[in-house]
């Protein structure tokens, strides 16, 4: 599914900007029906593989899509919320109830669950609207503002959102048009000859590299097996509901500290504490010893190490990636990105093995809690405060060091004239 995640982020990138989100949607929802129903009727090894191409396409799409969608259809103070509840809340929320319903269920019986849900994907996008976001970048402007309005109402603080938004990307539709930029493939590679664009990437190139090295795949993924080999007791249900649980309570936590705390914050006191327990307990396993009580405070640290780094880093990160790059050349970003997180995720899951054969689990934990530190360090350099402000005014910033929009934007008229 990682490897077939990067075709769907490819596809989305060359035609999702033309079609839309919500279309792009219901196409994506297409091959995880099918690929249900080729996992229910499967007879042999090359069904279940075709079933997991298809779901590993469409999965690679939805994972941007959602972090697209959440930012574009939400609020300057509402975003980061909305985006830990769609990329974080639900998704542990899924998975934990699959993980253990795999355990209980037999895996036939839940592909027919699959498949309601993908029935339901394709049907939802229905009763939305289209990303006002996306209608603004496409010169839809008079469905644009019906769409926004449909969204955030008509108060002031959303009517002078809106109308940034229409001046930035009037002005943007202008520009493409005195330098022939007409549609987004000409846009980025324009955009590759600018310093903040690199800049941009080298970010979203950090990001990826803590997701990796912070464990948010491999740790929940293995977690179940570094449970059995740090306790040497195998119960297969019981870790899973561990980890889930703990995950789960993780996402939750976010929820709450996103509306009390600003972003920055919450990531380098959470990402900070997460950190230190995982030096912990390495020192821990390295000292460890045969006791029954030495193994739970373990599993303990272990856990709380979870439900810090699902609180805190994970879900700012999401909503970094969900900000970061301009909406004119948003999806083309990520299709170049995205073969990064999977060779780093791949990369990770392949080489655990060998450092914990030569290193053990104390030494993996310690090797990954320094590059840890050393992204941590490149964001308290580089990230700036983004709760509150417009997707327009990130953008800006990221390209200026300002989050005066209608600064940016008068002085750009001042050198055309």
């Amino acid at each position: 599914m990682a490897f077939c995640s990067v075709i769907g982020v490819t596809i989305l990138g060359l035609f999702g900007d033309r079609v839309g989100r919500r279309w792009s949607f219901i196409l994506f929802s297409i091959p995880t029906v099918i690929g249900w129903i080729l996992a229910y009727f499967s007879r042999g090894f090359i069904t279940l593989l075709l079933s997991r191409i298809l779901n590993g396409t469409a999965a690679g799409a939805f994972s941007i899509l959602s972090m697209i969608g959440a930012a574009e259809y939400t609020s300057p103070n509402t975003r980061a919320f909305y985006q830990s509840m769609i990329s974080m809340v639900a998704s542990a929320l899924g998975m934990g109830i699959a993980h253990a319903a795999g355990v209980i269920i037999h895996w036939k019986t839940l592909s027919i669950f699959g498949m309601v849900l993908a029935i339901l994907h394709i049907c939802l996008p229905y009763i939305s609207v289209e990303s006002p976001q996306w209608l603004a970048s496409r010169g839809r402007f008079d469905e644009c503002q019906k769409a926004f309005r449909k969204l955030h109402g008509t108060k002031r603080s959303s009517e002078n959102e809106l109308r940034l938004l229409i001046k930035m990307e009037t002005k943007k539709q202008i520009l493409a048009t005195e330098t022939k930029l007409n549609n987004g493939f000409n846009k980025l590679m324009d955009a590759l000859k600018k310093r903040y664009f690199w800049g941009l990437i080298l970010t979203n190139c950090f990001a990826y590299t803590y997701f990796a090295f912070a464990g948010k795949v491999i740790f929940t993924n293995l977690a179940t097996v570094i449970l059995e080999e740090m306790t040497g007791n195998s119960d297969v249900l019981l870790y899973t509901l561990l980890v889930d649980g703990f995950v789960l309570l993780g996402t939750c936590v976010s929820g709450v500290l996103i509306k009390k705390m600003s972003v920055r914050v919450l990531l380098f006191t959470s990402g900070v504490t997460a950190n230190l327990l995982l030096l912990v307990l390495s020192v821990c396993l390295y000292f460890k010893n045969d006791e029954k009580y030495f193994q739970w405070i373990n599993v303990t640290l272990l856990a709380f190490y979870f439900i810090m780094a699902n609180a805190g880093p994970y879900p700012v990160l999401d909503i970094l990636l969900g900000e970061l790059f301009p909406l004119e050349i948003k999806m083309y970003c990520f299709m170049l990105t995205t073969p990064i997180l999977i060779g780093t995720i791949f990369g990770s899951i392949l080489v655990m093995p060998m450092l914990v054969t030569a290193v053990g689990y104390h030494g993996l934990f310690f090797i990954n809690a320094m590059v840890v530190f050393v992204c941590l360090g490149y964001f308290w350099l580089r990230l700036p405060e983004t709760k509150g402000k417009t997707l327009q005014e990130i953008e800006v910033y990221f390209k200026t060091k300002n989050f005066d929009v209608e600064n940016v934007i008068n002085e750009q008229n001042k050198s055309l004239i």
